[in-house]
């Protein structure tokens, strides 16, 4: 077995090795881990976002009405734990998009803020990027979505996403890569 010191250097190694070199600064990667942390931790804010966006799309019998509030709890019942990870991964991925050390300087001041702070600005901002991004046309598959995954557990769900974001746009969201 690897000592922690060797497991960190061959990760660090191997992530290094993966990611393009940008000309002005290397984005960090974001882990599978913190991909799933932010899965779970955001999935409260993309509910309340669809509902917000597709209200008068969908049917006060669909998925949401019925059984939306029970879903969101089950998520938003993991939150506190799924955080400092999420919290992780969302500097990394931030850090790695902006562009000036002002820029720069504001992330870490955010990050060095009290989570308590710091959420509810996370939250906020979850629901109007998400709601910002969502089409109406949209929004009955949406729902169909959410309702076919609901069954999974929050962990499971949150693991299968942070395994296949990175197979979408791993420009933008760089993921690191598995070590065995």
């Amino acid at each position: 077995m690897f000592g922690g010191k060797r497991l960190a250097a061959l990760a660090a190694a191997a992530a290094l090795a993966v990611q393009p070199t940008l000309a002005s600064a290397q984005q960090p990667c974001v882990t599978q881990a913190e991909i799933g942390a932010i899965a779970i931790y955001s999935t409260p804010g993309v509910l309340q976002a669809v509902r917000l966006k597709c209200g008068n799309e969908l049917s006060q019998r669909g998925y949401l009405a019925r059984s939306g509030d029970a879903l969101g709890r089950r998520y938003t019942a993991l939150q506190t734990r799924v955080w400092p990870k999420a919290k992780s991964g969302l500097i990394k991925w931030l850090g790695g998009r902006q562009g000036s050390a002002q820029s720069r300087q504001g992330l870490d001041t955010i990050a060095n803020l009290p989570d308590d702070a710091v959420r509810p600005l996370v939250d906020a901002l979850i629901v109007q990027e998400v709601s910002a991004k969502i089409e109406a046309r949209n929004c009955s598959r949406i729902e169909w979505v959410i309702e076919a995954m609901a069954p999974i557990d929050p962990e499971v769900a949150g693991g299968v996403l942070g395994a296949v974001v990175g197979l979408v746009d791993p420009d933008q969201l760089p993921v690191c890569p598995r070590l065995s």
